[in-house]
């Protein structure tokens, strides 16, 4: 079954300019989740329209709002929320009697996507799949990407992997789909809410991490900002980190950051982190931004250090500034 058989089935679901909910009245089979950039949360959506339930209500609200619906997904406390282990999606193929081994696949891609690490281990198709995900958001200014092209997108992936193609065939596949994406869902930003995007743009610079410890080698105040819920962060986390969720961010939670020279946001890969960075440009702190290479993810395989539960914050903080002085010590050689 394809996602998008008519366009104008699901055009409704999200405005271009704003993340909003399909109906004002909807039965106890809703579904509901955050606004959200991450791959897991549109897969996720793709998955119930197209195999678990293609009548039912998604509601799409921002992010800390609450959701009064018997299906909450891709939300701290919810049965299908991405983990260490899986993502949101696979999870979500529990409601499938017998989910198909195309369907089991894109639950590995998406949770390497999300989670892997930045070698995704032999596995080559999270990192083509992400590459492809990140260029159609970016034509969109990734907050206005119209639902009807994620929806194009994952109609594509499942039918590549469906056909068991290599990952070399599902780079060719999403490379075509872009291609037609770029004509077939450009109608959805064109005028109207459209325009409005590209007024209200504020493009989020991202700083390669040799400049960010460049920075803090040359005494500028940069601050960290981990997105990513409690649990994870206590875990590790970038050392000096402060922990401020993208629904907690308001004037006075992000009143301290303003004097900052460098305020970078990050969580695993940097979907979350790219909002947060934008947010933080609301409030008023100008000087934000996300690193590349992506996310905390991309840290920890470049070798970088970070804070644990087993070692104070300040004895890490205080490695973070020996390998800013001197990045080649630190650095895995593999990515130098």
């Amino acid at each position: 079954m394809k996602f998008w058989h008519g366009t104008a089935l699901f055009a409704l679901l999200v405005a271009t300019f704003s993340y909003a909910f399909i109906s004002n009245s909807f039965s106890g089979n809703a579904y509901g989740t955050w606004q959200s950039l991450e791959p897991d949360s549109w897969a996720s959506i793709w998955l119930i329209r197209t195999h678990i339930d293609p009548n039912a209500d998604i509601v799409i609200r921002p992010s800390g709002s609450r959701l009064d619906v018997d299906n909450p997904f891709a939300i701290p406390g919810s049965d299908y929320v991405r983990d260490k282990h899986s993502s949101g999606f696979e999870k979500l193929l529990g409601r499938i009697e017998k989910p198909d081994a195309a369907l089991i696949r894109m639950g590995e891609i998406i949770h390497g996507m999300e989670s892997a690490t930045w070698s995704f281990e032999g596995d080559e198709a999270p990192r083509i799949v992400e590459q492809a995900y990140r260029t159609l958001q970016d034509r969109f200014d990734r907050r206005y990407v119209p639902a009807t092209c994620y929806g194009q997108f994952f109609d594509t992936l499942y039918e590549s992997v469906r056909r068991d193609e290599d990952p070399a065939q599902i780079a060719q596949a999403l490379d075509g789909a872009l291609a037609d994406i770029s004509t077939d869902c450009e109608w959805a930003s064109a005028g109207g809410a459209g325009d409005i995007a590209l007024k209200e743009k504020n493009n989020v610079e991202s700083v390669p991490v040799r400049d960010i410890l460049a920075s803090i080698a040359a005494g500028r105040k940069v601050v960290f900002v981990d997105t990513r819920e409690t649990q994870e962060f206590e875990e590790s986390h970038i050392p000096g980190a402060i922990n401020i969720k993208l629904r907690d961010i308001n004037d006075q939670s992000v009143a301290a950051l303003k004097n900052a020279d460098l305020v970078v946001s990050y969580c695993l890969k940097d979907f979350r982190g790219y909002e947060v960075a934008r947010k933080l440009m609301h409030h008023g702190v100008e000087n934000s931004a996300i690193m590349d290479p992506h996310g905390y993810v991309a840290w920890r395989t470049l070798g970088l250090p970070v804070a644990t539960k087993d070692e104070r914050d300040d004895s890490a903080l205080a490695r973070l500034g020996s390998c800013a002085q001197d990045p080649v010590k630190c650095l895995n050689k593999d990515v130098r």
